[in-house]
Formats: structure tokens, sequence, C-alpha cells
């Protein structure tokens, strides 16, 4: 089965994860925002909520489209502050694979982004693309960097849920972009 949302078709396939579940997926894209390296796209939405939010979703993805290196400048300091976080917490001699940094400016290339997926909030009820994967600071929790309506940084931490709102289960948590035991940055205003 498949479906088209804009200008890109997703197909119906069995879920890698669960049996009884189905995943849509699209087929390889070049990514703008990841210097065009190419992912599927999945959408984490059941068929009724597809056709229900089919405007949202659209609008959604083209947003995530349209992200690119000003975007992932922007992402810096709140992936440096991550970093900096787990540094601070645990001691630079846990990092094993990646040099210790001392500022910003080549924080990225320890990210390593392998999936996309469009989600909606549970709390909110907003859409919002999540890019996740590893990076080297954070082995065991990876990266997780998320975008409101695919356009306005959301959320990085590690791997999980796709807004503070819904990892904390209150709205106000939204006011940070990276919360984490010691550093935290917030949301432009």
């Amino acid at each position: 089965m498949k479906l088209a949302i804009g200008n890109i078709v997703f197909t119906k396939v069995k879920s890698e994860y669960d049996e009884e579940w189905y995943d849509w997926l699209s087929s390889e894209l070049s990514i703008p925002f990841l210097n065009n390296s190419k992912l599927q796209i999945r959408l984490d939405f059941n068929d009724q909520e597809l056709d229900e939010f089919k405007s949202e979703l659209e609008k959604t993805l083209n947003n995530t489209l349209a992200l690119d290196k000003d975007d992932r400048e922007y992402l810096k300091e709140h992936l440096f502050a991550y970093y900096r976080d787990f540094v601070l917490d645990v001691g630079e001699e846990c990092l094993e694979d990646m040099p210790a940094q001392e500022n910003e400016d080549d924080i990225f290339e320890f990210v390593h982004i392998s999936s996309l997926s469009i989600s909606r909030s549970s709390i909110t009820e907003e859409f919002f693309c999540q890019f996740t994967g590893g990076c080297d600071w954070e082995i065991e929790h990876g990266i997780s960097i998320s975008f409101k309506d695919g356009k306005n940084l959301a959320k990085v931490g590690g791997c999980g849920h796709i807004n503070n709102s819904d990892a904390y289960a209150d709205k106000s948590m939204d006011k940070y972009i990276y919360y984490g035991n010691i550093v935290k940055t917030y949301a432009a205003e």
C-alpha cells in the first residue's frame, strides 16, 4: 500500500521492531539538513491519523526538507550543551570515541544521524520531525534532535521523547531545548 503526502510517496511495510505493527516509510531522500545524506522518513501515525492529519504532515515534511546549514549552525550551541552536561556529570575520561571539545565549532562531527521520523506530541498535539542516531560522547543514549512543525528547534538530548513536554508531562518544559542535569539551554523567544 502506498500513500503520497506532498511530493513524497510512503510505503506501508511491516515494522522491523514489532511483527504486529506497520511503518510508513519513504524511499531514501537527500536531506539538506544533513548535507544531503540520504535517509528514509518514517511516519509515526496509524492509517486513520494519516488521513486526518494529512495537511499538517505535508507542512511538517516540507519544512523538514527546507532545514539547512543555518539550522545546523544554530543547533551547535545546544549540541555542545548536551556534550558539556555529559562531561560535567561523568568526566572527560569517559570520552572513548572523541577528543575533548573546548567549544561548539566541531561538535556536529561527533553526531551520526541514522533516522528521521515525523510524529505528534501526546501532550501538546503539535507535529515534529525528529532526527535520531548516535553521538560519540553519549554512546548509551545517543542523540535526538526535534523541530516543531519541522522548522523550529524544539529539543536536543538523548533518544526518546520528541519534546520536553512529553518527556516531563509538563507543557512548561518546552521553554528548554536542552534540559540536562547541570546544563540547560532555552528556546528562542
